[in-house]
């Protein structure tokens, strides 16, 4: 009898035992779960303002793709910013042994011409910047500019050979900050001030404010990161990974 009822109990044990193991969670089934969730929180966010501007945003020379253009701006070749001088940031291919000149042109929603300038080029391909300076006269508040900028690609002299040249062009907006946005932006941590400027639809605030910290942080790999996912929200993933280059020279 006795010799039954340990043979009962080495079957209850076995039972349990064996339950234990086929229910028991399994940790990595338990990190994928949580994974997914953590992915939707990180990085920036940016809102697409319901507007837009005639223009386009790809240009290349009749010459061919050696000599390009592509500005860092969304689909819509449109972007608001708070800033009375805002920067624009173009991708340039060029890379040809002489340097070439390359012309910014603002004009006002009337195609009055507010700031023109021709600027020197270096031969080193990458992602260039041209900020307007404060001798312009500040951007209106709630009111469209035209901006246009030109890679001269055959700078012979001759009128004709700006036919060749590599465009793109599009529009910027200057809003006012609520007390609301002024607020948040009070955070001293400069990512955060990036993904409120995402938040609001603040294109060149966003974009200036990353480029800026990431030439200042060049080992902060999680910028890249940034970098990378606010070009890519906007279908710019092309020329996500392409260097921020020194440039330029005004020819005064």
């Amino acid at each position: 009898m006795n010799h039954n009822k340990w043979r009962l109990q080495k079957i209850i044990i076995g039972l349990t035992l064996t339950w234990l193991f086929t229910f028991e969670p399994n940790p990595v089934t338990a990190l994928e779960i949580i994974k997914p969730v953590t992915n939707l929180v990180k990085g920036l966010k940016f809102t697409l303002p319901p507007k837009g501007a005639p223009g386009k945003r790809k240009g290349a020379g009749t010459r061919g793709d050696y000599c390009s253009a592509i500005a860092l701006v969304p689909g819509t070749n449109f972007g608001l910013t708070t800033s009375d001088n805002p920067t624009f940031w173009f991708y340039v291919s060029y890379s040809q042994a002489r340097k070439i000149p390359a012309e910014f042109l603002l004009r006002d929603k009337e195609y009055n011409q507010v700031y023109k300038e021709t600027f020197t080029l270096k031969n080193t391909p990458g992602i260039v910047k041209i900020t307007l300076p404060e001798t312009v006269s500040k951007l209106v508040t709630e009111d469209l500019y035209r901006w246009r900028f030109s890679v001269i690609c055959n700078p012979t002299g001759r009128l004709i050979d700006r036919l060749d040249d590599a465009f793109v062009n599009g529009g910027v907006e200057r809003v006012s900050i609520s007390s609301d946005l002024e607020k948040q932006l009070e955070d001293k941590n400069p990512r955060k001030r990036i993904a409120v400027y995402a938040q609001q639809g603040l294109w060149f605030d966003a974009l200036t404010t990353l480029a800026e910290l990431r030439l200042a942080n060049p080992e902060d790999k999680s910028l890249d990161e940034d970098w990378m996912e606010l070009l890519q929200q906007v279908g710019l993933e092309e020329i996500d990974s392409k260097p921020l280059v020194d440039c330029c020279t005004a020819e005064n």
